[in-house]
């Protein structure tokens, strides 16, 4: 059968005309229809074939009539009868199908059609390899001659951990004895596909067939198989043949891998549940797939049974379940506790749920291996206590995982008093880091989280906290883009086509004056395209530089490919898990979905304009609260110039809230800043209304700060305006600037009746 998977691009012999030119073309270049009209006239037959209609998909792509090919290919794809394991069988007759669709999809304008059709060919592989009648013909082709023998275990290693519960049962069937050792001799090639299954099977109950796959683990090899061989060394329960086993496969594993595996059984769980919860390579489910099996043993029907996740949850999900099994021999295990509390943060996050919620209402994608009443994971969170948050918080910062870092900092939040969240001992200290957090909102919860707690003392990067809440306050939801192009025409068409959405974007054709540029008129990059023909910096030293602050770390970039600068492009993209590849001359929606990728990628969470406004309000409801208590030791004052700017704003109730925080600031700029603001009539009469008691409330706390002029503008308004609500509000703003006039007597002589 051939590998659908694979990924090289060398072939052995030339394709046609099209094909050839596909390989010889410019670096970066993109080929489109070739052989004029022709294909947009093509016609197909309503009862074809799927072997006529792939035959000639590739036929027609090959000579380079695109157009055609791809026409054949859509009506593949919509087929009623379309069955891909058939469609597997007819690419295993093209040696050379495969190698086609990949160099189609990064060659040509028929990509996405030649995707989907490579995709049929991985379901189609991966439905061939779970067939239980395939698999059971297998085993029992097993007993044949060693020809058949031979090729039934190289189908059953195919078929990898799906052969396994058959085999399994096959063991424990006394009618399927002939072909024991045939099973046991098979069971250690399937190979490392085999151990997840294999693990779970030693908690059966028949030690004979557990003892010959304890042989069959040590035989294959894969060091994450020793915690489960551990516990049952350790295990009161087991025979002493089962202990001897145990140990023989444990010392058979660490001669095949040169490393010994040290500690107890928990231990080893611990160090498996990290393995699992960074996805490395030797433990990940196949990335190419969108399900995985996590592995069960039914302890009353004596069978493996497994439940489908998505692929994206399966490294959490086998986290959990290995500090559960730690948790199991040592409950007091901290490293245990805080990767299964972070790695159901994670798991919430890849399923889209809202990890700063407890609501067990709120629905996102489903989690087989949950029970249907599981409580969220911010309940686990908050009940373990500030001290897990904090370790939670450390991996966040460490690994820049968004969805983490929020998790952790609200249940910080919600538990955490002064002397839980601030101090010198080094746990406490990742929610200081995390001011620096390559994702603004990360950042802005944070530095709430540590407004909120009204330190008293100086701590660590306390001068960051209130420059971050004021960044909040011009904060607008909206995706904000730099374009960083030489060629001006091509900057301007970019620009132009990104500005028709909700954006704000920044185009310039030098590096540097286009950074300069997004520091002066952007508050946060939510984006970045940037050609591959910039010099001084080139591309590479221009990447390097932009990584170097810890805000753009994960910030998404797509490099614009230029004419014969492939190369450079595909080198900064192999190099960076944040940048994805588009052609600079071709179409903008490309673009967008190239950045949309990446920013799927970076896990940043996305801040719309409703989230901007909801974090800006807590920010100045934070800063209000530290300048009411005043014996803090963040000074609100810092934010004093984002909270007059923020009384520009459109949104009325943020507008209110700044002048709030102004009113406790004792400056003439902050008070005459919320005097500018209520004075104008052009204003609405609510905000008006609020900001004149902001200003009564500020002159209350500091005098008189107003100019003169505004002075005689609020006694005109609390003397004649016509709008009494208005003149009322007025009223008291004058009243409490306390001023040494008669104005109150003009004002009650205005009203003589006599």
């Amino acid at each position: 059968m051939f590998n659908v998977f694979g990924t090289g691009v060398a072939y052995r012999r030339i394709f046609g005309l099209a094909l050839a030119l596909v390989c010889a073309a410019a670096p970066g270049s993109v080929l489109g229809q070739t052989g004029g009209s022709q294909g947009s006239q093509t016609k197909i037959a309503s009862n074809a074939s799927i072997d006529s209609l792939f035959t000639n998909f590739l036929h027609y792509a090959r000579v380079g009539r695109f157009t055609a090919a791809d026409a054949y290919a859509q009506a593949l794809i919509n087929h009623t009868d379309l069955d891909p394991v058939e469609l597997l069988a007819l690419a295993d007759r093209d040696r050379e199908s495969v190698k086609t669709l990949h160099i189609l999809i990064k060659n040509s304008t028929i990509g996405d059609n030649a995707s989907k059709v490579l995709d049929l060919l991985r379901q189609g592989e991966h439905e061939k390899r779970r067939s239980a009648d395939r698999i059971r013909g297998n085993i029992e082709k097993l007993g044949g001659d060693p020809q058949q023998e031979y090729m039934a275990i190289k189908y059953l290693r195919q078929s990898g951990e799906y052969a396994i519960p058959q085999m399994v049962q096959t063991l424990l069937d006394p009618s399927k004895k002939q072909l024991w050792p045939r099973v046991i001799n098979a069971l250690p090639k399937i190979g490392k596909a085999g151990v997840n299954p294999l693990v779970i099977t030693l908690s059966m109950s028949h030690n004979n067939v557990r003892l010959n796959l304890i042989e069959a683990l040590g035989r294959i090899g894969y060091p994450q198989a020793i915690p489960y061989l551990r516990k049952l060394e350790e295990s009161d329960q087991s025979p002493p043949q089962t202990k001897e086993a145990a140990l023989a496969a444990i010392d058979r594993i660490e001669r095949i891998t040169g490393r010994s595996y040290p500690g107890s059984a928990a231990d080893g769980f611990a160090s498996l549940s990290a393995q699992y919860f960074h996805e490395q390579e030797s433990v990940r489910a196949d990335p190419r797939l969108d399900e995985a099996n996590v592995w069960y043993w039914n302890a009353n029907e004596e069978m493996l049974t497994r439940k489908i996740v998505p692929t994206k949850i399966f490294g959490v999900v086998m986290s959990m379940r290995s500090s559960e099994e730690t948790l199991r021999l040592d409950p007091d295990h901290s490293e245990a506790i805080a990767l299964w509390l972070a790695s159901n943060i994670r798991r919430e996050a890849r399923l889209g749920f809202n990890v700063e919620s407890g609501d067990p209402k709120e629905e996102g994608e489903l989690d087989n291996t949950r029970p249907d009443v599981f409580p969220r994971a911010l309940y686990f969170s908050q009940a373990a206590g500030p001290r897990y948050a904090h370790n939670i918080l450390d991996l966040a910062v460490r690994f820049n995982d968004s969805a983490l870092a929020l998790g952790a900092i609200k249940a910080l939040h919600i538990t955490a008093g002064t002397s839980s969240l601030i101090g010198t001992e080094g746990y406490k200290q990742p929610l200081v880091k995390a001011l620096h957090f390559s994702d603004s909102v990360v950042r802005l919860r944070a530095a709430l989280a540590l407004g909120s707690a009204m330190p008293k003392t100086p701590f660590t990067g306390s001068d960051f906290v209130v420059p971050v809440l004021a960044s909040a306050l011009s904060q607008t939801g909206r995706e904000q883009i730099l374009v960083i192009d030489p060629d001006e025409d091509n900057l301007n068409r970019i620009v132009g086509e990104l500005r028709t959405g909700d954006r704000e974007v920044v185009g310039d054709t030098s590096y540097y004056s286009a950074m300069e540029r997004a520091r002066n008129e952007l508050q946060t990059l939510s984006g970045v395209f940037i050609a591959t023909d910039i010099r001084s910096p080139d591309l590479r030293e221009a990447m390097q530089q932009f990584r170097e602050s810890f805000v753009q770390a994960k910030t998404p970039v797509v490099v614009l490919t230029k004419p014969r600068e492939d190369i450079a492009a595909r080198s900064v993209a192999e190099a960076d898990a944040f940048v994805e590849i588009a052609d600079a001359m071709g179409e903008v929606l490309t673009m967008e979905s190239a950045l949309s990728r990446v920013r799927d990628r970076s896990g940043q969470a996305r801040l719309d304009p409703a989230t901007a406004l909801s974090l800006a309000l807590e920010s100045a409801r934070t800063l209000r609260a530290l300048a009411l208590d005043g014996g803090t030791v963040l000074d609100p004052a810092g934010a004093e110039a984002s909270l007059i700017g923020t009384l520009t704003v459109p949104e009325e109730e943020l507008q209110t809230a700044a002048a709030s925080v102004l009113a406790l600031i004792n400056t003439p700029t902050a008070q005459r800043a919320i005097a500018h603001v209520s004075l104008d009539d052009q204003n609405a009469q609510s905000l008006r209304v609020a900001t004149f008691g902001s200003l009564a409330e500020s002159a209350k706390n500091n005098g008189n700060l107003l100019e003169a002029h505004q002075v005689t503008r609020l006694v005109e308004i609390a003397r004649h305006d016509d709008n009494l609500t208005i003149r009322t509000a007025a009223s008291e703003s004058l009243g409490a600037l306390n001023l040494a006039t008669d104005d109150a007597s003009q004002i009650i002589r205005s009203y003589y009746g006599g």
